[in-house]
C-alpha cells in the first residue's frame, strides 16, 4: 500500500532505517523460542542437534541432559530421525523518533544430525505506535487461500499493510528481554516487562488511558490485562475497582471478580459497598449470586411470558375455542384439552416441558391434550389436526409415558369427535 499521509510517509522512511538483528538477538531467539534435542540411539550414543557433538548418554536419563561440548540443555529423544525443522516468532520492542515500535520476526531453524544447527530470521511486520496511540503497520503480504493463519508471501515488499489476525497473533509471541520504550510510556509506569500482555495493546492503553497508568503503577497487572481486552468493563466498574484498591483488596481471580460484579449490578446491589465488592471468599459469593441471578432471570422470563400470553390471548381463542371442553376417557385415563394459556404454563412448569415457552397454544395445525389418572398428569399429547395422528406423547420431563399405547387408542377411538369440533 502506497503511503498517502505525512505520518505514513514518515513511518515508511523510518522503517527503512531500522537496524538489522544483532547476533545476540538472533542467538537468544534460537535458544529460547525453539526446542533443543539430544537424539539418542538404542546403543546409547546421543547427538546434540545444536552443535553435532556425539557422546554416550546413560539409558536411565529419560528426559533432559546437557551437551558436554556446547553446554546446551537438551530434551532426550530416543529416535533414528536425523533432521528437525522448527518455526517460531519473536519480537523486538524498541523506539524510533517518537514512535514505539514492535518488530516481529519469523525464526526458522534446521538441525541435522552431526552438523551445527542453522537458523535465520526474517522480518514479518512492525507496529508503529505514535504518542497518541495511533497504529501504523508495516509488513509482508499474507498468502491467500491458506489453511494456516501465518503463511506469508516472502517475496512481497515490506510495506504499509492493514492490520490483521496474523500480525496481531505473532506480536503476542516471545519478546526479547532488552526492551526500549518511549519516555511517555516509561513515565506512565512501564518498568521493563510486558507481563505477558499483548505489547501493542499494552502500549496503546498506557499512551491513551489514564486508568492503565494507574493500574500499572499500583501493580494491579491482572486488572490491567483485563483492561486491554475488555476496556468497557473496566470503565463501567472503575469506581468499584478504585474502592477495592483503596482498601487493599487482593484481586486473586480477576475474571471471576468481574463476573461477580456484573451479577451484583444485575441484581441492583450497591457497587460502592466495600463489604459487597470485596468478598472474603470470592468463589462462594460468586456461586451464591449465580443462583440468585438465575432465580431473577426465571422470574423475569415468567413475567415476560405472562405479558406475551396476554397479547396472544385473542389469537389463542380464535384458534382453539372450537375445541374447548373436549374430553375423552377409557374409564381410567381421562384426556382433555388445555383451554387457557395459564393451563399451558401450569402444565409446562409442573411437567418440565416446553409446551408453554414454545407457544404450542398458537400452533394452528395441532392440538394439545393432557392425560390424567386420579388427578395426576401422566402424559401431555400433541395431535395433528390434519390427520389426527399423535405427534408427541410426553411424560414428566419429556420422558416416555407408560400409558402411550392406551392413550393412542383413546385418541383413535375419538377422532370423529375431534373432527366434529373442527368443522363446527
Amino acid at each position: 500500500m502506497r503511503p498517502k499521509t505525512r505520518k505514513q510517509i514518515e513511518v515508511v522512511k523510518l522503517s527503512g532505517a531500522m537496524c538489522t538483528l544483532t547476533s545476540t538477538q538472533l542467538s537468544w531467539a534460537f535458544r529460547n523460542t525453539h526446542e533443543h534435542f539430544a537424539y539418542r540411539l538404542k546403543s546409547g550414543v546421543a547427538t546434540c542437534m545444536d552443535c553435532g557433538h556425539e557422546w554416550r548418554e546413560s539409558a536411565g536419563n529419560e528426559t533432559m541432559c546437557r551437551c558436554p561440548k556446547c553446554g546446551a540443555r537438551l530434551q532426550v529423544k530416543d529416535t533414528k530421525e536425523r533432521v528437525v525443522k522448527q518455526k517460531s516468532y519473536f519480537n523486538i520492542i524498541t523506539t524510533k523518533a517518537d514512535y514505539q515500535v514492535i518488530r516481529s520476526f519469523q525464526l526458522i531453524s534446521e538441525m541435522r544430525k552431526g552438523y551445527q544447527a542453522k537458523y535465520s530470521a526474517m522480518a514479518i511486520c512492525e507496529y508503529w505506535i505514535d504518542p497518541k496511540g495511533g497504529k501504523t503497520i508495516m509488513g509482508l503480504c499474507r498468502a491467500m487461500n491458506s489453511y494456516f493463519y501465518d503463511v506469508f508471501n516472502y517475496c512481497s515488499p515490506f510495506e504499509l499493510r492493514h492490520d490483521n489476525e496474523a500480525f496481531q497473533r505473532i506480536t503476542d509471541e516471545w519478546v526479547y528481554p532488552r526492551i526500549k520504550v518511549t519516555d511517555t510510556i516509561k513515565r506512565n509506569g512501564f518498568a521493563g516487562c510486558t507481563h505477558h500482555i499483548h505489547p501493542v495493546n499494552l502500549f496503546k492503553e498506557l499512551l491513551t488511558n489514564p486508568k492503565a497508568e494507574t493500574l500499572m503503577k499500583a501493580g494491579e497487572i491482572e486488572i490491567l490485562r483485563h483492561l486491554t481486552y475488555y476496556p468497557a468493563e473496566v470503565d463501567k466498574y472503575w469506581a468499584s475497582i478504585k474502592i477495592a484498591m483503596r482498601h487493599g483488596y487482593k484481586f486473586e481471580d480477576v475474571p471471576m471478580w468481574f463476573d461477580y460484579i456484573k451479577m451484583l449490578d444485575r441484581m441492583e446491589r450497591d457497587l460502592n459497598s466495600p463489604t459487597l465488592i470485596m468478598p472474603r471468599d470470592l468463589k462462594v459469593s460468586h456461586d451464591e449470586y449465580v443462583i440468585k441471578v438465575e432465580r431473577q432471570r426465571i422470574k423475569e422470563q415468567r413475567e415476560k411470558d405472562r405479558q406475551q400470553a396476554i397479547k396472544d390471548q385473542k389469537e389463542f381463542e380464535e384458534l382453539k375455542s372450537p375445541y374447548f371442553g373436549l374430553a375423552m376417557t377409557d374409564g381410567e385415563i381421562n384426556i382433555h384439552t388445555l383451554d387457557t394459556i395459564d393451563e399451558y404454563y401450569e402444565v409446562g412448569t409442573s411437567q418440565k416441558i416446553c409446551v408453554a415457552s414454545s407457544r404450542y397454544y398458537l400452533k394452528s395445525k395441532s392440538l394439545v391434550f393432557v392425560a390424567v389418572i386420579s388427578n395426576k398428569i401422566v402424559a401431555t399429547i400433541e395431535i395433528s389436526l390434519e390427520d389426527y395422528s399423535i405427534l408427541q406423547c410426553r411424560a414428566f420431563a419429556n420422558g416416555v409415558s407408560e400409558y402411550q399405547d392406551r392413550i393412542a387408542k383413546i385418541i383413535s377411538d375419538n377422532t370423529k369427535l375431534i373432527a366434529e369440533r373442527k368443522t363446527a
